[in-house]
């Protein structure tokens, strides 16, 4: 389906965006940054909200955000299901995964193609990022020559600490 007027039907959305939900009847709250968890027994129900986290703060919510962010998750765990075993049950809604109860595994893994945010930080200060330092003379925002990937624990709360990338 091709949409012509795409950005007028975004804008009229803004006024919809799914902020936080709350529905004690599915279980036990846990809100991060941008999903909503609720656990129920060996089940958790997992609502992708539309707000945009940056600098371990939610800054604003986007129309669409969290139905993208489920969606793409939910298409890699179906097409690496044979590969690994993952927790999806099913998605019932855009939004929504509901999803076998895991122990967690604190790391996130970011992708970087810019040198911006942390990185450009620890860079400006003289600091490696994940253990790699870019070549001296670059740009806030540059584009780099190869992606960076850096992984770091998932903190509750406060700043993720960056981990050893071991090549």
């Amino acid at each position: 389906m091709v949409v012509d007027n795409i950005d007028e039907i975004i804008k009229k959305q803004f006024k919809y965006t799914l902020n936080q939900t709350q529905f004690p009847n599915l279980g036990e709250l846990y809100q991060g940054k941008v999903r909503d968890n609720y656990i129920l027994d060996d089940k958790r129900i997992i609502i992708a909200s539309d707000r945009l986290s940056a600098f371990d703060r939610v800054i604003t919510t986007i129309p669409f955000k969290g139905q993208m962010l489920n969606q793409v998750s939910s298409f890699w765990f179906e097409k690496t299901k044979n590969l690994v075993k993952n927790h999806l049950i099913e998605v019932p809604d855009p939004n929504v995964s509901v999803v076998h109860q895991c122990e967690t595994i604190p790391v996130e893994i970011i992708v970087r193609s810019y040198l911006t945010g942390t990185a450009w930080r620890n860079y400006e200060n003289g600091k490696a990022t994940s253990g790699y330092m870019p070549p001296k003379g670059l740009r806030k925002n540059q584009k780099l020559d190869t992606i960076l990937i850096t992984p770091s624990t998932k903190e509750e709360s406060g700043h993720d600490i960056y981990l050893p990338n071991k090549k």
